[in-house]
């Protein structure tokens, strides 16, 4: 802005004045008007700096009546850009001579002409037109009212016509966006001016409520309504278009299972409620959508007692209790407080799923709806009325479904669940018992667990309950308390089962759920310190030559030398339990050496390693632990024979064995899983298909990896969703070839599909698979990934409709899960511990004989978690924020400058508008880094792309410089709207 000196000011305004005068006195048409101001305005010039729609102004109301020559010299100003809409609704604004009611009427009949032409036409004009709008807002309220009051006594036609003209000023106001969006800015800018405005609105409502013989024009009570609730929602409405179909929740919940099974009920529901706002979801379209989700997912599991277990539990424990949590959140009571109207309706949209619930019902020998109902029931967030009502409504299917199945309703798998609730904190209490006193018992205890598959539910039970580290450190506890009592001398044979049996369950533990479940940071206990150092588990390898180390040749002398007799039995070699486990890998390596120098034969190995076996279960897990980092090490032509002693080891046992041995048969199954799991790490063709689908989570596999992800992919084609049984292999994937190479593929498949349903599903699928590491994973699509396609030529060629589309909705979905998950409460161990092993395992590559790879993980920044700006509480952290700085440099040196238009233009475009329509309140905090010519720019190139409702949410109003940004493009648009064609 220019300063001008006071005394020119007041210079120029003296000559305006007295110009005016001349004009009117030598009745001067505004053509000779626009000639002869240019003699005191120049060219450039605004006749703002002087108050020139002021001295117009004045002089036209000087009289009872508007003198129309005068004003017409205003339009001739306006029209000829002289002075801003801006001054002359401030200046109409000022007016208050209210008292005048043809001056009024004028101004109305001056202001409705003009009202459709409003923009503004410089930087000034931008910061003052929403105030200037607020004012005439105002204004035109106050006019309303005086008429109003003046109503019976003045001329009742003048006043008429004054109300009417008032009400249908406001009503073109109000109908008009840019108006609308202006008059949002200055009550963001100063709520006290939008205070006065709403007061003078209740203040008509009251008078017209009052006077009940006036008859007020019908439109003004729409008008002043729309006035009071200037609600964003409402004044600019977004208009998402809710999907008919979701298959994004199915994936996600599976991916969640599968690395982070846990998790507790605000991540869950924190993850589920990112999904709800990125979706636009109701709250009972998400409830019943999770619903459908688990069920399933536990139908796939029904072939895998373990995996059907867990997913029993989590669908039937864990998922009310979600629900419960998310009710008290945000949900709805009913008037009488006695339900959540969400929730009822959910399960009613439910029963419209008859085909799964009666899979689901049928598989697991329950009314699935009523097994959810009942804890909602008991949470009361439910009734007995829903309880019943839902249960009649399947009643007739139970019935028929019960013909088909034998065992009817009393297998129940939630009742078993329900059962095994109690029987977890029996067990908890048993384990931290005198074990001196109980140890009878609890050999009996751990044999009846490990048998039958309950040591399965148990599990899942106590993982959904975060009671898993809980049990797993009562059991290194009790392994420690029998392996010291197992060592006294004549201790009972009971004391060395519940040593072997509590052994197996832990690695079991470490297997199935991770080692950080049962390890404590500094824990010393024999098993602790075994699994650091010689345990096989999830792709960690072991050197052979360290586990050697902690053997005592002293002791491998001995246990040869017993291991060689016909009849062997550790009491008689002095040698405590803990001692047979740490050496026997030493003994093993003398056995196969042996073997292979045709010392032993094959019959005297087969004894040998089912002595072991018979005598502890865990002497053959530990020397399976040896055996297999050996044969991870070894050339692959040598492997034949230690791969033959593991399987050794696996053969079935026999009816002698199991007759003469006690609990064999349990620590056998048992056993026979642990060293399976071992075996398929390190060398997976050596199993079924079948089997290394369940445990594919190593990264050494024959088949391609690009084939693998294929086959994926046309597994989920055919199926339409994600089978549970792939989640393993996109870990496998993402594990072997790091986020990069991982998220570029899922891309390229993603981008293969030509029809809009099918690329929505693929959408899902894949934004749910990232879940499987969503910061690394978006970050890799943030940086490598969209550059790629933003400036390959070759790929460019993709970013057409509607694949353009489908990229942008991914990109942002990653971006809102990825801001989600940095901000959780807890720290995500489970997925900052995958990655650090996959980087232990890119270490070890290059021992590993069978497949060498190259790793082409990103590398990250070294403050992972950097503070950022804030908005109710949620903040943008690293690495998420240096990558959308990135991200928004590219759209910069992109978008279409000189109004350019190009697929690139097109993408930038749709991904703001998905940041728009996804994040609601969290997008000023994704755009908060954008450039600010960036909106300009895009503007220019595609008008009619952009709304009040995109403008308006792009930036954060809450600031001024949000506001100002927010003027400016509104500005602009309003300008591009209205220029000729």
């Amino acid at each position: 802005m220019v300063n001008m000196d006071p005394s020119k000011n007041t210079s120029k305004t003296s000559s305006l004045k007295a110009l005016i005068l001349r004009a009117w006195r030598e009745r001067w048409t505004d053509i000779q008007w626009g000639i002869n101001i240019k003699t005191i305005l120049p060219r450039g010039v605004s006749g703002d700096l002087y108050n020139l729609a002021d001295c117009i102004l004045q002089q036209a109301m000087v009289g009872c009546g508007a003198n129309q020559l005068v004003i017409s010299y205003l339009k001739h100003s306006l029209a000829s850009h002289l002075v801003s809409y801006a001054a002359v609704l401030q200046r109409i604004s000022k007016f208050d001579a209210f008292h005048k009611p043809h001056c009024i009427l004028s101004l109305l009949e001056f202001l409705e002409g003009f009202l459709d032409s409003i923009t503004c036409r410089g930087k000034m004009e931008e910061e003052v037109l929403a105030y200037a709008v607020s004012s005439i807002i105002l204004w035109l309220l106050q006019v309303y009212h005086y008429s109003l009051s003046k109503h019976p006594s003045s001329n009742s036609i003048q006043s008429q016509e004054l109300l009417e003209k008032s009400t249908l000023v406001l009503n073109s106001i109000v109908n008009t966006d840019f108006l609308v969006a202006m008059f949002y800015l200055a009550k963001q800018n100063d709520p006290d001016e939008y205070n006065k405005v709403t007061k003078k609105c209740q203040e008509i409502t009251t008078f017209i409520m009052m006077n009940t013989q006036f008859k007020a024009p019908g439109t003004i009570h729409d008008t002043l309504q729309k006035i009071c609730n200037m609600d964003i929602d409402k004044i600019a409405p977004l208009n998402n278009k809710t999907e008919s179909v979701t298959h994004c929740l199915q994936a996600l919940i599976a991916i969640d299972i599968l690395s982070n099974p846990s998790a507790d009920l605000h991540q869950i529901s924190s993850q589920l409620l990112m999904v709800k706002r990125i979706k636009g979801y109701s709250l009972s379209r998400l409830y019943c959508e999770l619903i459908r989700a688990c069920f399933i997912s536990l139908n796939d599991s029904s072939k895998d007692a373990s995996k059907q277990a867990f997913w029993a539990a989590f669908t039937f424990l864990k998922i009310p209790q979600v629900m419960h949590h998310i009710h008290n959140l945000c949900g709805t009571t009913s008037k009488e407080g006695e339900f959540s109207v969400e929730l009822v309706e959910a399960f009613e949209n439910l029963l419209q799923s008859n085909p799964l619930l009666d899979i689901v019902d049928t598989k697991n020998s329950c009314n699935s709806i009523v097994s959810l109902v009942e804890p909602l029931v008991k949470a009361n967030v439910m009734t007995d009325t829903h309880l019943q009502y839902f249960s009649k409504k399947r009643e007739s299917k139970d019935v028929k479904l019960q013909k088909l199945e034998p065992t009817g309703l009393q297998g129940s798998v939630p009742s078993f669940l329900t059962r095994a609730e109690p029987t977890l904190a029996g067990i908890l209490k048993t384990l931290g018992g005198d074990f001196h006193k109980i140890h009878e018992s609890l050999c009996a205890l751990l044999c009846q667990i490990v048998g039958g598959g309950t040591l399965e539910k148990i599990l899942a039970v106590a993982t959904l309950e975060g009671k898993l580290k809980l049990i797993a450190s009562r059991l290194i506890k009790l392994n420690e308390l029998a392996l010291h009592a197992a060592s006294e001398k004549g201790a009972s044979q009971s004391k060395v089962y519940i040593f072997d049996i509590s052994f197996l369950i832990l690695c079991s533990i470490v297997q199935e759920y991770g080692v950080d479940t049962v390890l404590e940071e500094n824990g010393d206990s024999f098993f602790e310190q075994w699994v650091r150092d010689c345990m096989v588990y999830k792709g960690v390898h072991k050197s052979p030559d360290l586990i050697l180390q902690r053997c005592d040749p002293q002791l491998v002398d001995i246990f040869i030398h017993h291991l060689s007799a016909t009849e062997f039995d550790f009491k008689n070699t002095n040698m405590k339990p803990h001692d047979l486990c740490e050496n026997v890998s030493g003994a093993v390596k003398e056995v196969l050496f042996a073997w292979e120098q045709g010392s032993l034969s094959a019959a005297d190995v087969k004894r040998m390693l089912d002595s072991l076996r018979q005598k502890m279960a865990s002497l053959a897990v530990c020397a399976s632990a040896w055996l297999c980092s050996y044969i991870n090490v070894v050339h692959q032509d040598a492997f034949l024979k230690p791969m033959n002693m593991v399987q050794q080891f696996l053969t079935p046992p026999t009816e002698i064995e199991l007759a003469q041995i006690d609990n064999f048969k349990e620590r056998s199954v048992l056993m026979s899983q642990i060293i399976r799991r071992m075996q398929y790490d390190i060398h997976p063709s050596s199993m079924s298909k079948s089997k290394s689908i369940s445990l594919s989570h190593n990264i050494i596999m024959r088949q391609p990896i690009l084939e693998q992800l294929q086959t994926v992919w046309e597994d989920i084609k055919s199926r339409g969703y994600l089978h549970i049984d792939a989640t393993h292999i996109a870990e496998s994937l993402l594990n072997t070839t790091g986020p990069i190479w991982f998220v570029t593929h899922l891309v390229k498949e993603t981008l293969k599909y030509r029809y809009l349903d099918d690329l929505d599903r693929s959408v899902d699928i894949v934004f749910a698979i990232m879940h499987l590491d969503i910061e690394k994973c978006t970050e890799a699509l943030l940086l490598h990934v969209l550059p790629q396609y933003l400036y390959n030529a070759k790929l460019c060629e993709d970013l057409v409709e509607p694949q353009s589309a489908i990229l942008a909705k991914l990109s942002v979905y990653c971006v809102y899960a990825a801001l989600e998950h940095s901000n959780s409460n807890k720290t995500q161990s489970s997925r900052k511990r995958r990655h650090e092993e996959s980087e232990d395992m890119d270490q070890m590559s290059s021992t590993n004989k069978v497949r060498r790879l190259n790793d082409n993980t990103s590398d990250s920044s070294g403050g992972f978690y950097s503070q950022g700006t804030s908005v109710t509480g949620i903040t943008l952290k690293e690495p998420l924020q240096s990558a959308l700085e990135t991200l928004y440099t590219s759209f910069s040196q992109l978008a279409g400058k000189n109004g350019d238009i190009s697929p690139q233009t097109h993408f930038i475009l749709q991904f703001m508008s998905y940041v728009v329509q996804c994040g609601h309140e969290r997008a000023h905090l994704v755009l908060q880094k954008m450039p600010s010519e960036l909106v300009p720019t895009l503007i220019k190139a595609l008008p009619d792309s952009f709304n009040i409702s995109l403008i308006l949410r792009l930036y954060d109003l809450s600031t001024p410089y949000g506001r100002k940004d927010t003027a400016r493009d509104l500005c602009l648009l309003r300008n591009m709207r209205l220029r000729p064609d």
